[in-house]
């Protein structure tokens, strides 16, 4: 059940911050033995997740999409891998998690079991005029705004997170725009979201 903690009305839309929202459909992903030629890990809560390793001097060297594995192992063969660092990443709607693997020389395959990143993507749900924002895992100071493609600004802001969360609703006018775009930057990170009211 949500409790309302305040409601203002800017300009065209009201906008109520939230304490609760309902989550946790996140991925996890644990490692399994590494050898010299292979890379293998599992993973639950798999569905709709990309998986890709990619090096900064040759870009994308593997990648896939995993539609409907609830839970799932995966190898990839690294031994015609050069020499150097290697980044896996795993990307659902929700997050994205980078690892870091090492190749050496003699095709030794390194990694670090632990993300050196974790980004928390925001969710919506939408209902007619109601935009409901979630972030999990909120590390950082936000900053949200909301903007038109006119380059009217409805909202701007700077956010911290409730118990690492953070929770809004968005109550938009439509005879002031339709569409609004929900901007969300973290850490170097931006998320854009257009809203096209019916």
């Amino acid at each position: 059940m949500e409790k309302l903690l305040q409601s203002v009305f800017f300009a065209g839309f009201l906008f109520v911050s939230t304490e609760t929202m309902a989550k946790d459909r996140d991925f996890s992903l644990s490692f399994g033995t590494t050898t010299s030629k292979t890379l293998s890990f599992e993973l639950s809560n798999a569905k709709n997740l990309s998986l890709i390793i990619y090096n900064d001097s040759y870009g994308e060297v593997f990648s896939e999409r995993l539609e409907k594995e609830d839970s799932v192992i995966k190898t990839y063969n690294l031994e015609d891998l050069t020499e150097g660092t290697y980044y896996l990443i795993a990307e659902s709607e929700q997050k994205i998690e980078k690892y870091k693997i090492k190749i050496s020389d003699d095709h030794t395959v390194t990694i670090e079991k632990t993300p050196f990143a974790v980004i928390s993507k925001p969710e919506y749900s939408i209902s007619g005029n109601i935009v409901n924002l979630h972030i999990a895992n909120l590390k950082n100071k936000v900053n949200i705004s909301v903007t038109d493609y006119s380059g009217n600004t409805y909202y701007s802001s700077v956010k911290e997170g409730n118990a690492n969360e953070l929770n809004m609703t968005f109550n938009f006018d439509p005879k002031t725009a339709d569409q609004y775009i929900i901007s969300i930057e973290e850490n170097g990170n931006t998320f854009n979201r257009t809203i096209t009211l019916k």
